[in-house]
This record gives structure tokens, sequence and C-alpha cells, in this order.
């Protein structure tokens, strides 16, 4: 028994180093001499290469370590999984203290003090940090297959790609629209130590080349294995998870391959991730980790609300403002858009919704995900649909992955445009 989990172990540590390798030649790091873009943002790209190396170091030395541990019990598997998460929940406002301090924004009389308190605090949760990965794979997998997503290897049989991911700090990504319109141009990794100012500056010289650009913070990245936030909940971490390991997936099927080729596909590739994550994320949630009283608050009814004309909705201001912004490009009004979307900036932080930017990069790139706010592609409403009409996920993502053109599926399924 010991001897298959050791085997097992090295063909999953095999796989894991193809698939990254596979992930990382088709990313590649953007550093080329042809690329102004690249050049402009140089001082502060970011290394996939650099990361994949030491991580796959990390990950396997760990690994090593760990094949004769002794056996933990769920219950202790579990409260290591919560400890984690409570020390992040401590990590997170201490850390931003510490930064607008340091940053001179605020004055903290005590701030060696609560540097050292942040670093013991980091220091307790790194130590919890290689495990509770495991355990939540581990999770993550077994609600997968019981999906319906599963593979056979020779005489395993094993979800494919093996769930993999570490909770690190997450790079920065360069967004770049069109100006004239919205429009997805392409996107570079930037280093997440990038500062406000920087960051200010960076966009400044890119929208003097008459386009617009943001340096937007990332809920996760599809290296192998996957990037997640080291700021993010259990819920979080268990939905992003669950996203990116379904970009894993798709990467050995045709709608994965095509995820360039047009913003239609990029936007099914990411919004059928969504969907995925979703699901699987609330599901992994609910049986682990789910308290009485939050299965009896999901299981109830929704309250009778009566609908106040006043009251603030979100999604619908972000695709008003999607449109609107839309209307005015298309008629060349490019600074009243511009000025109309920081207006709707500032209407958005009054009511406790605050962003850093609203222009067309921002849109360019949360748009990719169709069923998210400020979204107004059909396909959110598309890949919804797929779902209902699919048994599991594991039917669903078998529907989804092997188209390679929108038009294609629409067709199959009998979507109008």
């Amino acid at each position: 028994m010991l001897r298959r989990k050791i085997f097992k172990r090295l063909l999953i540590g095999v796989w894991s180093l193809l698939l990254a390798l596979a992930v990382l030649f088709a990313a590649g790091d953007t550093f080329g001499a042809g690329d102004p873009i690249a050049q402009i943002a140089r001082p502060h790209l970011y290394s996939v290469a650099r990361w994949e190396v030491g991580n796959f170091l990390k990950k396997w030395t760990h690994q090593f370590r760990e094949q004769f541990p002794g056996a933990d019990t769920e219950a202790e598997a579990l409260a290591r999984v919560r400890r984690y998460f409570e020390l992040t929940a401590e990590i997170n406002p201490l850390r931003f203290r510490v930064d607008q301090a340091t940053r001179g924004f605020t004055q903290e009389p005590e701030l060696p003090r609560l540097r050292q308190q942040l670093d013991e605090l980091i220091d307790d949760r790194e130590a919890l940090e290689a495990r509770i990965e495991e355990t939540l794979e581990a999770m993550i997998t077994s609600v997968l297959k019981e999906a319906g997503v599963e593979s056979k290897f020779l005489w395993h049989r094993l979800l494919w790609p093996p769930v993999d991911f570490r909770i690190d700090i997450v790079p920065k990504t360069l967004v770049i629209s069109r100006r004239d319109r919205i429009e997805l141009l392409e996107t570079k990794l930037i280093e997440p130590e990038i500062t406000l100012e920087e960051r200010g500056a960076l966009e400044d010289t890119i929208d003097s080349r008459n386009l617009s650009s943001l340096v937007s913070s990332l809920a996760g990245l599809a290296t192998y294995p996957s990037m997640l936030p080291d700021h993010f909940d259990l819920r979080n971490s268990l939905r992003f998870a669950a996203h990116e390991w379904t970009h894993h997936y798709l990467f050995f099927h045709p709608l994965g391959r095509a995820y360039y080729r047009s913003g239609d596909l990029t936007s099914l590739n990411e919004t059928a991730a969504d969907l995925v994550g979703d699901e699987i994320g609330a599901a992994v949630y609910r049986r682990f980790f789910a308290t009485t009283e939050e299965i009896e608050a999901e299981r109830a009814p929704a309250p009778a609300t009566s609908e106040d004309p006043d009251r603030f909705d979100f999604r619908v201001e972000m695709a008003t403002t999607r449109v609107e912004a839309d209307r005015l490009l298309a008629e060349g009004k490019i600074e009243q858009a511009e000025a109309y979307m920081e207006e709707r900036r500032l209407f958005m932080a009054e009511n406790r919704f605050f962003f850093r930017k609203l222009n067309q990069a921002f849109f360019a790139f949360n748009g990719t995900y169709a069923g998210r706010p400020g979204a107004i592609s059909p396909i959110g409403g598309q890949i919804q649909e797929i779902r209902n009409r699919s048994a599991n996920i594991g039917e669903f993502l078998s529907s989804v992955a092997g188209f390679s053109s929108y038009e294609d599926l629409k067709e199959s399924y009998g979507f109008e445009d």
C-alpha cells in the first residue's frame, strides 16, 4: 500500500512537471525586444519561468519529506485548514496597517512591533501552507470526481490534470485596450510589488500612445500549479482553485487551445471556468466546512422583499456604465466617454464600490468574464443554459470543451446572435 502511494505521488509529480513545462512554453515570458509594450513595462515584468522553477523545487522537496508522515485524521486536517484561514484573517488588516504606515499615509508609533507581529503570523501560516494545499486539493478532486469529471491512466483512476495550486503572492496584470473602443489587445504579467505611483506612471506612458491601460490585480493565475492570492478567505480560495483547474482541464481540449484566437473564445473559457469554480467551490465548502446554521440558511427560501426603486444595484449600474461608454465611443466621443466613466467611478465609490480606474482597459479585461457585473455579452447566459442542460459538471465540461469556434457552439445549441 505504501509503495503504491509513493508510486502514485511520483507519477503525479512527473505529470505535474510535464504540464508545468507545457503551460510555460505556451505562455512564455513576454520580454521580447520587438514588443513595444514589453519594453515600456520591462522594469516591472513578472517571470513565470522563475516562479515555476522555484515552486517546483519547493513543492517536491516537501513531497519527498512527506513520504512517511503520520496519517492525519479528517478532524486534524480540517482544523489545520481552519487555522490557516484564521491566520489569514489576522494578517490581512495588520498587513494593511503596516503598509499604510510604511508609505507615510498613517502614523503608527509602534510600527516595529507591528512588523514583528506580522512576520510571526506569516511564519505561523507558512508552516501550515503545504499541508493545507494538499488537503484542499484532495477535497476539490473528490468533488470533481463525484461531479462526473475523471480520467483513467493505466490501472489508476485519476483526475486529469491533477488539482494542484500554490497559495502565494500573485502577480498583477497590465491590460491594454484600444482607446476608441473597448477591445482587449494584450496583457502582461507585472511584479506584485509595483507601487501605486509606479502603476500610474506605467499607465500614463502607455496611454500617451493613444491606448487605454490598467494595472489590475488578479484573482488567480493558471500556471501549473496555479497561483492563488494569499489574502483570500476559504470560500474564495476554493472557488478560484476550481476556476484555475478548469483552465488546466481545457488546456487539453480544443476550447482551451483556442483561448487567444478571439475575444469570444477567451470569454467562453473564462465564463466556463467561473461557472465551474463557483459550483465546485461551493460544493466543497458545503461538504467539508459549512456549519449547520450555514446549511440551514442556504436551504431556507429567500425572504420576500419589495422592490425599492432607489436601491443601488451594482450589477445593473455596471452594465449601464458599459452600454453608455460603448455608445459614446461608437460615436467617436472618446474624451466624453472617458469623462463619463470617471463620473461613474465616483458614483460607485459613493455607494461603497471602489475602483482605482474605470476605463476602456477595465471593461475590456472584466468583460471577458461574461457572467460578472459590467459584462454585456450573451455568452454568460449561453454558458448557463448549457450547464442547465447538463446532468453534472462533468457533462458540462465535456459539452463545451470540444468547441474551437464560438459560431459552432451557437449553431450546435441553437443560440441566436
